[in-house]
């Protein structure tokens, strides 16, 4: 999902850049204002970053607010003063309402303090089922952002492969033991890339 809003970013970014045109009218009328295309959160500002918690590596920016807490994904936009966190799990179907509550409860303290600060912030959490089926958050959450039409769909498609090639690879090794070194380990056709273990896989 990380390479996804990525690119989608960097699609915003190009949209952004003024293309200069002129408009001939004729004598009496008035030139139409044109429409600018709709788009998602990302059109709203150029300077949208994004951090991505592999390995537990990810710090919260600390200029917006000190936390120990590492949400899977932050986006912030410092001109517009915007930040977004994005949370996936990856939870048995069954149990994909109550992940998704899980998730917003536990950031909400977060959101609420930044907002506090002058942030326009939101949390955005996402399931996809470890069988393979995408919780209504995940559309949900890539139309905000901007990602639509067939790109949406291609994204949802991506994500839910991923989901199902990493829950499968845990099934095959769930009866070896567990380093804390294997999820640093590089994703390959044999292991997926799997950030850290969520809740209920």
């Amino acid at each position: 999902m990380a390479d996804i809003v990525s690119t989608a970013i960097i699609n915003c970014k190009y949209q952004h850049t003024p293309k200069k045109s002129i408009t001939f009218v004729r004598a009496g009328e008035k030139a139409q204002q044109r429409q600018s295309p709709p788009g998602g959160l990302l059109n709203t500002a150029q300077d949208w970053k994004l951090q991505v918690d592999l390995g537990r590596q990810l710090k919260f920016p600390e200029y917006i607010l000190s936390t120990s807490l590492r949400p899977d994904m932050v986006i912030t936009s410092d001109a517009s003063k915007q930040v977004v966190l994005v949370e996936l799990t990856v939870p048995w179907e069954d149990r994909m309402e109550e992940a998704h509550e899980r998730k917003r409860a536990k950031y909400t303290e977060i959101v609420v303090e930044c907002r506090n600060k002058g942030w326009k912030a939101r949390c955005e959490p996402v399931e996809v089922g470890c069988r393979g089926f995408a919780g209504q958050s995940l559309p949900r959450t890539l139309k905000l952002l901007g990602v639509k039409g067939q790109l949406c769909r291609r994204a949802i498609k991506t994500i839910i492969e991923a989901a199902e090639k990493a829950s499968r690879w845990l099934w095959i090794q769930r009866g070896d033991p567990w380093s804390s070194g294997q999820l640093g380990h590089k994703s390959g056709a044999d292991q997926p890339r799997l950030g850290r273990p969520s809740e209920g896989v």
